[in-house]
This record gives C-alpha cells, sequence and structure tokens, in this order.
C-alpha cells in the first residue's frame, strides 16, 4: 500500500487492495482479524493446531477471492465465513479421528490478574468447567451462533451469512442455546 499507512484504511479498502495483488493489505487484513478467526476455528475444531491451519487456508482463500466480495456483508463476517467453510471441511476429514484437548493450555490465574486465593480460584474453576460443560452440551449450531454473537459480537445478519441460514433460525438458535445453557448452569 504505497505512501499509506495499511491501518488507516477500512477493512473494505484492505480488501479492494488485495483484490489488486497488495500483499500488505493482506498482512494487515491478518493483523486485524486472523486471532478472532483461530479463536471462532478452535471453537470448532478444538483444536489450536487445526484452527490455525484452517485460518491459514481461509487467508488463502481471501487472497484468491478477494475480487469477489461483493459488499452485502462486513469483510470480517465475509471471512469468517470462508474460516467456517475451512473449519467444517477440516470436521469432515476428520471422520472419528481423536481430537487434541486443550485443558493444558488454558492460561493460569495470575497471567489473567485474578487474585491467587485458592479457594476463589477453584469456585472459579468449577463455574467455568459447568458452564463450558453445558455449552458443549448445545448442538453445533446453537454454539455456533452463540460464540459468535456473544464473544465475536457478531449481529443476527451477520451470523446468518457465516452459517447461510435465514436469520430468523440464527435468532432461534440463539435463544433456544441461551435457555438451555442457564437450564444447565442452574441444574434444571
Amino acid at each position: 500500500m504505497p505512501e499509506r499507512d495499511g491501518s488507516a484504511l477500512t477493512d473494505e479498502q484492505l480488501l479492494a487492495a488485495v483484490a489488486r495483488g497488495d500483499h500488505a493489505a493482506l498482512r494487515e487484513l491478518h493483523r486485524r482479524h486472523a486471532a478472532a478467526a483461530v479463536r471462532f476455528a478452535w471453537r470448532m475444531l478444538n483444536d489450536v493446531a487445526e484452527a490455525e491451519e484452517a485460518v491459514a487456508d481461509a487467508f488463502c482463500d481471501v487472497w484468491q477471492q478477494a475480487h469477489r466480495f461483493g459488499g452485502a456483508s462486513r469483510v470480517r463476517t465475509w471471512m469468517l465465513g470462508i474460516v467456517r467453510h475451512k473449519a467444517l471441511d477440516r470436521l469432515r476429514r476428520r471422520q472419528g479421528s481423536p481430537t487434541v484437548s486443550l485443558e493444558d493450555e488454558e492460561p493460569d490465574a495470575q497471567n489473567l490478574g485474578i487474585a491467587a486465593d485458592p479457594e476463589d480460584l477453584a469456585m472459579r474453576r468449577q463455574d467455568v468447567e459447568r458452564l463450558l460443560a453445558c455449552f458443549e452440551k448445545l448442538n453445533p449450531d446453537q454454539r455456533e451462533a452463540l460464540y459468535l454473537a456473544v464473544v465475536e459480537g457478531l449481529t443476527v445478519a451477520e451470523i446468518a451469512c457465516i452459517q447461510a441460514v435465514a436469520p430468523g433460525t440464527v435468532a432461534t438458535r440463539i435463544h433456544h442455546g441461551r435457555r438451555k445453557l442457564r437450564e444447565c448452569a442452574q441444574g434444571e
């Protein structure tokens, strides 16, 4: 991107530059969105290495398909849709292969700035583990919709684009997913 700081450009401007073959624009899009994309892929794949590979594959597609972006959604939504397809491809290829648990990769309390009171930490960990267990009981579409809404802050319309369903379907998935989470967390 000659004479322009990529961080000052919008995602749409960066994607247009990528379509013209600008490698710096792709690097800036990657800087902005790769972490969220990996988190999203990880939620689907439950494997950090596979999530990173899916995102790398997705950014290759972004490079090759940037000219196809029609502007019907935000660039981030369009890219997360590509990441979703790459992750789903990996899930289909697994065909029952064992997955890697990420329990050993959780950050410790000191890195999170939480007080090191052992009793408090144990209670918080139990709460988090119970909530994660409840989250895993949701069907995959509900988990994905809730994750995109709550963690990534996407709108129902954006999630509908990613999941390739009607917005009403997404709203229903989020509603039922939240209800099931609440019931599970309360032990109902």
